[in-house]
């Protein structure tokens, strides 16, 4: 063989041989390049995951803000709830009090009347400052959720109607404090 045939199967030999290693070159780098590529697919994937649970956390958290401030700011609205329980049968009293002066009194007795009258008005002005308000009752719509029915007595009024107030009942803003005892008229019978 000629050299010059020799030198021209070593330069095949060498050009397949940097083909194949060009090939496998490629092949390695596509297969480097697609592993990359399932990488950053998982990374981004676990990224959104991340993602997802923090805006799901930040939620929860916005959440218990809210219901943290609603907390409060109901424990801050009703905390007197205690105190002006106690302070009602002071309420009852004066009422009470007022509601046995004769219509006919003395001078001196219809003087103390008018006395208690303004202290009973100047104590309910007070409390209504701090959200108490007297339930209706007289002439009402028998309301189990605000009336407590102590008798029901035959009546010519329209039956189920209260007829008469024992006790008044309260309310602290939209909270019922006391129920009203009431008589509720019902029907006669014959």
């Amino acid at each position: 063989m000629s050299k010059k045939s020799l030198d021209h199967k070593k330069t095949e030999r060498f050009d397949q041989r940097n083909a194949e290693e060009e090939s496998e070159a490629q092949a390695a780098e596509v297969n480097q390049g697609d592993e990359i590529e399932a990488q950053i697919l998982s990374a981004e994937k676990e990224a959104k995951e991340h993602y997802d649970k923090l805006l799901r956390v930040m939620a929860d958290f916005d959440n218990f803000k809210k219901r943290m401030s609603r907390e409060r700011e109901e424990m801050t609205r009703y905390s007197n709830e205690k105190l002006l329980s106690e302070i009602l049968p002071a309420l009852d009293d004066l009422d009470r009090a007022l509601d046995h002066i004769p219509i006919d009194a003395s001078k001196d007795v219809a003087d103390f009347a008018e006395g208690v009258t303004i202290a009973r008005r100047s104590l309910a002005s007070t409390l209504d400052k701090f959200g108490l308000a007297e339930v209706s009752a007289q002439g009402e719509r028998f309301d189990p959720a605000i009336h407590e029915a102590i008798a029901t007595v035959e009546s010519e009024s329209e039956p189920g109607s209260v007829i008469a107030v024992h006790r008044k009942g309260y309310t602290l803003f939209d909270r019922l404090l006391r129920p009203a005892m009431v008589t509720v008229a019902k029907e006669p019978q014959g």
